[in-house]
């Protein structure tokens, strides 16, 4: 089971978005600072969806580029004689931006606390007798010449995976600094002190929704009674406040500055990502 801290960082970036990479980059200078929007009503985070999304890979972007990566997999391992067919995978009910400010899901909060719910296990490593042509240890099979860096490296290079990798490290960046700058937006600090207050009223102490999250008591493999009790708390308190709404609109405008001023830089990771995707769907078929 997912650590609290580790659920804290994963209501950033969910998902196989390596967004945490950005985390140990010092912040850019920030320049001018956008100003205020009027926040809109979000009661959840769900189908958020945030200006840098475009240039980074979401959920379905994430399951797009497995199935295409799959497919190839077969393919090249077929080319080998040695067909395998991975079990389906699993996918995920998180979307891309659902915990980036924390939970924000009531029924959630009910049924699991802080806790990520467990969902069914993807598909397995391959076997252990086809994982030489998988990872290129065997350089012949059947007499037939194993690509370099076997079936994987085939796939990845295929997918323009090394040059996509490289390329969103701008925009994951950018991405972890308009999270680090939005939490202290003067409309940010109103509301989650606001948040906070009603979370006093409720019975439970913590300056701001991290804290709540992070809260050592619940680090146990399952939700207790009392965690779950706070998790909804938080959840109706942001609600309640528009935390979500106030946040990602404050986040908004920083992404959409921070877009706007390296627009020239951003063009290179667009197309990395685009070329990917075009191949991975190409890959995967109808």
């Amino acid at each position: 089971m997912t650590s609290p801290s580790s659920r804290a960082c994963a209501g950033m970036a969910v998902l196989l978005l390596p967004i945490l990479s950005a985390c140990a980059a010092d912040p850019a200078a920030p320049g001018e600072t956008p100003g205020p929007t009027a926040a809109h009503r979000l009661a959840d985070s769900k189908a958020l969806e945030l200006p840098l999304d475009e240039y980074l890979l979401t959920t379905i972007d994430a399951g797009e580029l497995a199935r295409g990566r799959d497919s190839l997999m077969r393919k090249c391992l077929a080319g080998l004689g040695a067909p395998y067919t991975p079990e389906a995978r699993a996918s995920t009910d998180i979307e891309t931006n659902e915990r980036r400010y924390g939970l924000a899901d009531a029924e959630l909060a009910k049924q699991h606390g802080y806790h990520v719910p467990d969902v069914a296990k993807t598909a397995e490593d391959y076997p252990s007798s086809i994982m030489p042509l998988v990872t290129g240890e065997a350089t012949t099979h059947n007499g037939v010449p194993v690509p370099e860096g076997g079936c994987a490296g085939q796939a990845q290079r295929e997918l323009h995976e090394t040059d996509l990798q490289e390329a969103l490290a701008l925009p994951q960046k950018l991405n972890m600094e308009s999270y680090l700058k939005s939490q202290k937006a003067p409309a940010v600090v109103k509301a989650t002190e606001a948040w906070s207050t009603c979370m006093k009223e409720s019975g439970h102490t913590y300056p701001d929704p991290l804290a709540a999250i992070n809260d050592k008591e619940f680090s146990a493999a399952t939700p207790g009674p009392h965690e779950k009790e706070v998790a909804l708390a938080d959840v109706l308190c942001k609600q309640k406040v528009n935390l979500i709404g106030v946040w990602s609109a404050a986040e908004s405008e920083y992404q959409r500055y921070a877009i706007e001023s390296n627009k020239s830089t951003l063009t290179e990771p667009l197309a990395a990502k685009q070329r990917t995707m075009s191949a991975a769907k190409a890959a995967a078929g109808p």
